[in-house]
């Protein structure tokens, strides 16, 4: 599994590399830096200057970019940084840069290549802390915003790291298909040894292929050819110890040898050691293989002084946070009386606080309901009035409906002002008897009624009716009352 880390190391290289080109696109000082950011740390990188000294030339670019006021530049540097001692295990000062990084793109809201390269570190720092789920959590947001980068060159090589680096992760996790298929999105993109060789040892190591794994080794070879010294000494590194790897499963100890002595000679400042482990470990086993006793042991010996170191810097480690720890609970001891002092004043202050509030909410809740209660009475008071207001002016429109009075209709539409509305949005010809005779219905009388109030024959009413229906568009079954009355119920 381990062999997948030395994928996602270069790649966060070449991925934070690329985004200084995405950053400073502003004016022309701004472009300046562009070629400074772009080419200086790659330039270190690739001659192996120590990491050390790339973290003290991006603190010197971070006074020049603030001394510019360049918001992007500002950020990139201090993603750089975050970067960077990630590199050398300072995850506390990783956290530092990276945070502020991202708390500055929040403010200044920054392009989307920006955020996605900020989530894309994050996603290392989680990897370095074994916390992989939360990692690609972290890549799925880096994705996100490269896939909404606008110009489609700087969005595919955005994307190419990004594919890789989820590729890496889901190796980490055992997901060993989602892991082959982002592998080989990223090297759509773009065919780069690390990618090649990596998708060359799946076929080693997860679906075992040795035709596969030759084909993609091949080409990361005639890559590194092409492109000579563009590619920087770790992708050759790690090349080529797969090809050894390769050359040890088909039991071909002597290029085995060959391939591992290449690798290790990219090795050579042992920049890697975790790499280094492995190429002396294997070269040991290909000696033995071939019989060479004395390169074995040397081979050995190497693995072994190799070993310790990688121990030496586990327990430095350990050491430094066993005494940061330790420092920090000097700091608490000294800090508990006053954080107890300063909780119990605020305590007491939001007591007091609570109280005055709960006090005046309830005096003001008990005003509110006496207030309510008042509205309630004048409410009911008024819906009383406006009942009584109702009884007697429909027993009025009743009484001028029996006596067959000329103002039964105006009071009618006064008190129902909705009924001869919706008959005239019907048949706008209605004419006012017609209106007076709807009204009539309305209001509950029977044609026997209708008949002895506008003093006509029964018969007429009928025949009325009837006339009424064809203005209306009634059928002969539907009923005339019902129908009338249910377009305004009282």
């Amino acid at each position: 599994m381990k062999y997948f880390k030395y994928l996602f190391q270069f790649l966060f290289t070449i991925g934070i590399f690329f985004s200084s080109v995405m950053l400073f696109p502003q004016n022309i000082k701004h472009k300046e830096y562009d070629s400074i950011l772009l080419n200086k740390p790659r330039e270190m990188g690739n001659n192996n200057i120590p990491v050390e000294k790339i973290i003290l030339w991006n603190k010197k670019m971070l006074e020049k970019v603030k001394k510019e006021d360049y918001k992007k530049g500002i950020i990139w540097v201090y993603t750089s940084l975050a970067d960077e001692y990630l590199d050398v295990g300072k995850s506390d000062e990783a956290v530092k840069y990276l945070n502020t990084a991202k708390k500055l793109s929040d403010k200044y809201s920054t392009d989307n290549f920006t955020v996605g390269s900020i989530y894309q570190v994050y996603s290392r720092m989680y990897y370095e802390l074994n916390l992989n789920d939360i990692a690609l959590k972290h890549n799925s947001k880096a994705i996100y915003y490269g896939k909404n980068i606008e110009n489609s060159y700087e969005k595919k090589k955005f994307l190419q790291y990004a594919y890789a680096i989820r590729g890496t992760l889901y190796y980490n996790v055992e997901n060993k298909d989602s892991a082959i298929i982002y592998i080989k999105k990223a090297n759509q993109i773009d065919e780069s040894p690390g990618i090649l060789s990596t998708i060359a040892n799946h076929y080693l190591d997860y679906s075992p292929n040795q035709d596969s794994a030759r084909k993609y080794l091949n080409k990361a070879v005639q890559v590194i050819k092409k492109n000579g010294k563009k590619i920087d000494s770790h992708q050759i590194s790690v090349t080529y110890y797969y090809y050894g790897i390769y050359f040890m499963r088909e039991k071909d100890y002597a290029n085995a040898v060959l391939y591992l002595e290449k690798s290790l000679l990219y090795n050579k400042t042992e920049n890697n050691k975790d790499l280094l482990q492995d190429i002396y470990k294997n070269l040991a086993l290909c000696y033995k293989g071939l019989g060479d006793k004395n390169k074995e042991n040397e081979s050995l010996e190497n693995l072994i002084r190799i070993t310790d170191t990688i121990s030496g810097l586990n327990t430095k480690t350990a050491e430094i946070s066993i005494k940061n720890i330790e420092e920090e609970k000097i700091e608490e001891k000294k800090t508990l009386k006053k954080t107890i002092l300063i909780y119990s004043s605020i305590v007491s202050s939001l007591s007091l606080v609570l109280f005055i509030y709960l006090y005046y909410q309830n005096k003001r809740k008990k005003k509110l309901i006496l207030e309510s209660k008042e509205i309630i009475s004048q409410k009911e008071s008024e819906t009383l009035k406006l009942k009584s207001r109702i009884v007697d002016a429909h027993e009025e429109i009743m009484q001028l409906a029996k006596t067959n009075d000329i103002g039964f209709l105006a009071k009618f539409q006064e008190v129902y002002p909705n009924v001869s509305q919706k008959l005239l949005e019907i048949n706008p010809a209605l004419t006012k008897d017609n209106l007076i005779f709807c009204a009539l219905i309305w209001l509950g009388f029977s044609s026997k009624d209708i008949a002895e109030f506008t003093f006509m024959q029964h018969r007429s009413v009928q025949i009325k009716k009837g006339r009424l229906r064809k203005k209306l568009n009634l059928g002969s079954d539907v009923d005339l009352y019902q129908y009338i009355k249910s377009l305004v119920n009282n």
